[in-house]
């Protein structure tokens, strides 16, 4: 009888097929693992790229649209004479609220990256502390009107400041909570402008807006300032002139986290030198030089800016040293040595014309 074949199975592995087996599953779980560790640092680093670059363009854009409204007053094209440098922080006197109107624009610009900007003639100093304003940056004042206009039954807020001007007067007053709601006298005698068809002038919200870089987003000290303890993240804020709980002062508001630097340079057109009989100013509506510290009367001839923001990511990367240096201005060539640490950080750069001061030297 032949003989039946015999059969063997595996009932198991050896000690080497099985150390094999988990060696090659631990190679796929580390390539597995690597693969979704590189793939989520790169998102990581995407998003902060990506709000970086929207950080940097929405500074820059909050900072082009208030310069572009400087000096417009409603219907009022006339300046006042510039009469020295009026004080950005003034809450209380509707005189020096007036007179600041000759300038529509203010700077005061940091002399290097590691000096503050000289504000020692204002009372902003409240606000703009050491502590609370960032080395090397510029601070940027812009005075202007709400386009939108305030019907005179709704201009009562109390301690609110408006302005209200025809095309050839303008008066600045605050409201008193009841209508007219208007008073602009030191005594407290509500006023009000009248047009030539005999109807009463436009009035609008009158707006002081003072840009600065801080070292921190949220402030934990008084009227929001940075205090020990608070986070890092340079932070574009402007002080606001407005009423807040019936109390007018100047208010710190965070605008844009991850901005450095704010630097700019004016352009300034006082050429030619003699007053134009059609415009009844001096210059042509051209730019003839631009000065990265401006005095109040070339402030007053100011017709665009050049601007340069310095925006960082808010979190650092790991494995990342900046060693660049930024550029910060063409005029000034001013640059920033970057403190070798681990943030990555870009420039935006950008031109605005500052149209209601340029517009009123055009010659027709």
């Amino acid at each position: 009888m032949r003989g039946s074949p015999i059969r063997i199975s595996q009932h198991g592995l050896s000690l080497i097929e099985l150390m094999i087996a988990m060696a090659l599953g631990l190679i796929l779980m580390t390539a597995l693992g690597s693969l979704f560790i590189a793939t989520s640092r790169s998102n990581t680093e995407l998003q902060k790229s990506a709000q970086q670059i929207e950080n940097g363009r929405y500074a820059m854009q909050l900072l082009m649209e208030d310069l572009k409204h400087a000096g417009f007053y409603g219907p009022f094209s006339a300046l006042p004479d510039v009469s020295g440098t009026p004080n950005p922080c003034e809450t209380a006197n509707v005189a020096l609220l007036l007179d600041a109107l000759a300038l529509p624009v203010q700077a005061y610009r940091a002399p290097d990256l590691a000096t503050r900007p000289d504000l020692t003639t204002t009372t902003c100093g409240t606000w703009l502390t050491n502590a609370n304003l960032v080395p090397g940056s510029d601070v940027i004042v812009v005075r202007r009107a709400d386009t939108s206009i305030v019907g005179a039954a709704d201009a009562t807020g109390f301690a609110e400041v408006y302005i209200q001007s025809t095309a050839s007067d303008v008066d600045i007053q605050f409201g008193n909570g009841a209508a007219p709601g208007l008073a602009s006298k030191a005594d407290g005698t509500p006023t009000e402008l009248i047009q030539k068809n005999g109807n009463a002038a436009e009035i609008r919200k009158y707006r002081v807006h003072v840009y600065f870089v801080a070292p921190c987003s949220v402030g934990s000290g008084a009227d929001g300032l940075c205090a020990a303890g608070d986070d890092t993240i340079p932070t574009l804020k402007r002080l606001e002139l407005r009423a807040q709980g019936g109390v007018r002062d100047m208010y710190v508001t965070p605008l844009v986290e991850g901005i450095e630097l704010v630097k700019a340079e004016w352009g300034i057109d006082d050429q030619p030198g003699t007053v134009d009989p059609s415009t009844g100013l001096i210059g042509d509506g051209v730019v003839d030089l631009y000065e990265a510290a401006p005095t109040a009367p070339q402030l007053s001839n100011a017709i665009s800016a050049k601007l340069f923001v310095l925006a960082r990511n808010t979190e650092p990367t790991g494995g990342h040293v900046d060693d660049k240096t930024y550029i910060l201005g063409a005029a000034s060539v001013e640059t920033l040595a970057s403190p070798n640490d681990a943030f990555k950080r870009h420039v935006f750069a950008s031109d605005v014309l500052l149209m209601n001061m340029g517009g009123r030297k055009e010659i027709p």
